[in-house]
């Protein structure tokens, strides 16, 4: 008996779209209808990833100023908190750049930074290819955020990770460049002074 094989194009990737450049305010957009809802409340502590439909919980991320953050996702852990830090552990790659472990229904998945994409998620078992990723066509367009096939069942963690991660990522930057303005201002003083 002869086989065949038959070759079947992976299933094209979910874009959720970002209604807004923001990691803590913003819905995220399927197929131009909204799938998801990041809200943080007032105070800016707790933030809350929830579908659209039905504003069920999926997620909840609680910055804390003494303690460590934690995280809390309802179908995971028994609803528990956990510390943040737990749950995206931090880790030095061979490559001396540094990433986060996040254990996942597929196993270990690691979320590093990555030169085209910004920021990529991988599993334990291809380093090469992304199963999640940051898309932006240009400065002007909205973030997307392009979830793979076998992923459908952590879309809320790989959410969380992401907004996470890319705050983190938003605020160390926005440091680096306070630093720099004050460092060149100084430096202009300096150069005013020995004038």
């Amino acid at each position: 008996m002869d086989s065949q094989l038959t070759l079947v194009n992976a299933s094209p990737p979910v874009c959720l779209m970002f209604s807004t450049d923001s990691m803590i305010n913003a819905t995220l957009h399927r197929d131009s209808r909204p799938a998801y809802t990041i809200t943080t409340e007032l105070q800016g502590s707790t933030t809350e990833i929830r579908t659209a439909s039905t504003s069920q919980l999926l997620a909840r991320i609680t910055r804390r100023e003494v303690l460590p953050d934690i995280i809390a996702f309802p179908n995971m852990n028994g609803g528990k908190d956990m510390r943040l830090g737990k749950w995206m552990r931090r880790c030095k790659l061979p490559d001396a750049s540094h990433a986060h472990f996040i254990e996942t229904e597929v196993g270990t998945c690691v979320l590093k930074k990555h030169r085209v994409n910004r920021l990529a998620l991988f599993t334990e078992f291809d380093a090469e290819t992304p199963v999640a990723h940051w898309e932006r066509a240009d400065q002007a367009s909205p973030l997307s955020l392009m979830l793979y096939s076998g992923t459908e069942n952590f879309h809320p963690q790989i959410i969380a990770a992401f907004t996470v991660q890319e705050l983190k990522m938003r605020m160390a930057e926005k440091a680096d460049l306070v630093a720099l303005s004050r460092a060149a201002a100084q430096s202009k003083t300096l150069v005013n002074l020995n004038q």
